[in-house]
This record gives C-alpha cells, structure tokens and sequence, in this order.
C-alpha cells in the first residue's frame, strides 16, 4: 500500500510540474480590436457601467499583426471583450489578415450604430466566420431595459442589411447569431423573437442573463442579491442554476479550465488570464514585449495554475487568481490525467491541420 501511494504521489507531482508550466499553446483566444470602449452603458457590463479601470484604447493594425506572428498556433480569434469591436476603424483588415491565415473570426456587436450601406457588404465579404449581435428583446420597451443607449429599430434594421447583405453575395458566410438575454423585462417576447428569427433566417441563440458575480476584479453598483431580485424573471429555465438560491463562493465545486487552456489579449498587447477579468492589476504579461511562451510559462502563470495543482502550494506571486472566487477545488490524480489529455489531444488535432 505504500508502495501504491508513493508512486501515485510521484504522479501526481509529475503531472501537476507538467501542467503548471509546458502546457500546449492554446487554439482559441480572445483579442480585443477595442478595449474599455462602448457606445452603450449596459449595467452588469463593467465597461458600460464604467466601472473598468483600463484604458480606452483602439488596437493598431499592427499590434494585431504582431500578436498574430507571435501566436501562430491560434486557430479561432473571439475578437472582442470590453468593447464595441465596429469601434476599430482597421476591423475589417483584421478580420481578412486571420482568415487569410485559415483562422476562424467570431464578432459579437450591439449593432446600434449608423454605417454607410457599404459597410454591411464589408462584413459579409471580409471573411467573418461568425458574428453575435446583442439584442435583449423583440421590442423598444424590453430591449432598452437593459441596453442603455441602444436603438431597437436601428439594430433590426442593420441586422436585416446584414442578412440581405448576405443573401446578394450569395454565401453562408458569416453565421448570424442573435443572442437574447433573458431577463423579466423581455421573457415574454422568447416566442416571438423565435418568429422574426426564422423570418430573417439568422440564429436565435436564448440564454440566461449572468449577474457578473463571477468577475474578480471589478466591483459593480448594488449586490448580487439586489441584481438578481431586479433584473431575473420567472421561468426557471432562464436563469442560471446558481441563481436558484443564495449566492455562495466558489461558484463552482471544481477547478478552474481557464488558466489551461485560452487567454485574452487586449488593445495594447497585454495578456490577460480569462474572460471574466477586466483590470490592469490582472495582467498577466506583455505580447508586444516577450514571447508568448515566456508569458505562457512565467512565474504568475505558474502560480496561478499552481493553486489547483497542489494543496500544499505557497504563492510567490501576486495573481488576479488568489482573489478570484469563482473556482474552489483541486484536480485530483484522475482529473489531472484527463486535463493532461484533454490539452494534448487539442494540440495534435492542430498539429494535424497545419
């Protein structure tokens, strides 16, 4: 029994070293064309809520360039976060520079701005592979609940250019996703967004509303409690399993995927651990001034990572991760062994299609 237990403590050691640094490069990432900046003050966003302490910045064309000879492995680019990406005047650049590549783009938009009829045949001829507009509802009443500074009529009108757009270049491309944020202004209209989403052939994408509980580095107006009693609605089947109760942390009984597997990237170049962070204080490194696997290997990485690796680990460094409560356990042996997999298996099948 000895025996069995030193040799599982050996590789447990091996996998949690191998996992905390060397890890395969990630396949998906998110870039930010704009950081912090948005036409829309939407409350539960921490950039329409201006709660975000980051800089407003336009990403150059350049800067992405380099991000890209840096990151040659990327294989699907979220290209947005913490702002409106139509914000950039070099998107549509961008957007051929990485399909040109044979990198899959995903665009998610308010769409609540006025174009030039041009700019509807630029996003369907740039080689988009998928754009997400944001739109909370089938009428002005319920939608303006929550986009603060949106324009219902404008965005279906823009989305019905899209679409026609579409239809005149006689493609597929881009998907057309409406996502719809349930909430109880707008739970009613589920059906009949369902409707003029079949009529305007594009994908209705319903899901529920989160209160941004889950973001560690940002603090927003009122309580979740607060947030959750104004802003949820009635059916149960659109709001998030930990809504149904009290709000406890962690959030989650496992450990975190994140740190393993994407990072964002924002308008200057920095490297950021997960969606859900936000701050300068989160920076994990600098894109424009080391290389990708210095960053992806270095000491705060590794300390983050460490934290679900080890029970007995003592940080060295501060990381955005120590404070974050979304995630409260460790991977055991098994999960380890199925991370360790899971990440391996992704970098062969990319390996394969290069």
């Amino acid at each position: 029994m000895k025996v069995v237990k030193a040799i599982s403590a050996w590789m447990d050691g091996r996998l949690a070293g191998r996992l905390r640094t060397g890890l395969p490069y990630p396949r998906i990432v998110s870039i930010e064309p704009v950081s912090n900046a948005c036409q829309l003050r939407c409350p539960l966003c921490p950039t329409g809520a201006q709660r975000h302490d980051y800089e407003r910045l336009i990403m150059p064309l350049e800067t992405f360039r380099t991000i890209l000879d840096k990151m040659p492995f990327i294989r699907v680019i979220n290209l947005y976060k913490s702002g409106e990406p139509f914000l950039n005047p070099d998107i549509f650049a961008m957007v051929r520079h990485a399909a040109d590549r044979g990198i899959k783009v995903i665009i998610s938009t308010n769409l609540s701005y006025s174009k030039p009829e041009d700019f509807f045949a630029k996003v369907v001829g740039s080689g988009l592979y998928r754009l997400v507009v944001s739109l909370d509802g089938a009428s002005r009443e319920s939608y303006e609940k929550y986009r603060i500074g949106g324009d219902f009529e404008l965005v279906m009108a823009n989305l019905r250019k899209l679409v026609e757009a579409r239809q005149e270049q006689h493609g597929k491309s881009p998907e057309i996703v409406w996502q719809f944020l349930v909430n109880r202004f707008n739970e009613n209209e589920i059906d009949a967004a369902r409707a003029l989403a079949d009529r305007l052939k594009v994908t209705l994408d319903v899901r529920p509303m989160a209160m941004s509980d889950d973001v560690p580095d940002v603090e927003l107006a009122g309580t979740i409690e607060e947030r959750k009693e104004y802003w949820l609605g009635v059916d149960r089947k659109y709001i998030c399993d930990r809504y149904l109760r009290a709000v406890c942390f962690p959030l989650y009984q496992e450990a975190c995927p994140h740190l393993f597997t994407r990072v964002v990237i924002t308008a200057d170049g920095k490297v950021l651990p997960c969606c859900e962070t936000w701050s300068r204080n989160s920076v994990m490194g600098d894109l424009l001034a080391e290389s990708f696997e210095e960053i992806w290997n270095n000491r705060k990485f590794s300390d983050a990572r460490s934290q679900f690796l080890d029970k007995n680990f003592v940080p060295t460094t501060e990381t955005v991760c120590r404070r974050c409560k979304n995630y409260g356990a460790r991977y055991s042996l098994r999960e380890k062994l199925g991370l360790l997999k899971t990440v391996y298996v992704a970098q062969l099948a990319h390996l394969g299609k290069t």
